[in-house]
């Protein structure tokens, strides 16, 4: 049975280690998506305090938790970047993180998070947004795709 989650905004860190523990599950997962590029040995607590510390001292940036009880089970972060003056667009929202620990998923708890990063960019007139993923992760791609995001561009991998 599914506990009553809450979903509100990352305020403080008193929740390191709910944090790390995604995370750790973030990077193992893309990890076994290629794991050629991204072969992870360790992962430290104080890389991730700074990750989600850019989002607690920034007005552009922002991270969303889902909260099952006290425990983080998920979490997404969104931030506003300026485009290069070229670009057609100038400011773009982007989504640089985005995990619901497995035995939370297929519980709309994904989808919460998601339309909490989109509100935030409406709320900041931004129009387009990006999101990156592995082309192995096809679920992740499904529930992308369900959500009307297309696809942008590829980037290969080369070696040398």
């Amino acid at each position: 049975m599914l506990n009553i989650v809450s979903f509100i905004q990352l305020t403080n860190l008193d929740k390191l280690d709910d944090l790390f523990q995604l995370s750790n599950e973030f990077f193992t997962e893309y990890s076994n998506n290629n794991q050629e590029l991204f072969q992870i040995d360790n992962i430290l607590k104080e890389d991730i305090q700074q990750y989600f510390l850019s989002f607690l001292a920034s007005k552009e940036r922002k991270a969303f938790i889902a909260l099952s009880g006290e425990k983080i089970i998920g979490y997404i972060t969104c931030y506003i970047k300026e485009q290069p003056s070229f670009f057609k667009i100038k400011t773009l929202g982007d989504i640089s993180g985005f995990m619901v620990t497995k035995e939370f998923r297929n519980n709309g708890i994904g989808k919460k998070l998601y339309n909490l990063a989109i509100e935030y960019f409406k709320e900041h007139g931004i129009k387009y947004f990006t999101l990156f993923t592995s082309v192995n992760n096809k679920i992740g791609i499904e529930f992308y795709k369900n959500h009307k995001l297309k696809e942008l561009y590829t980037t290969f991998l080369g070696n040398i």
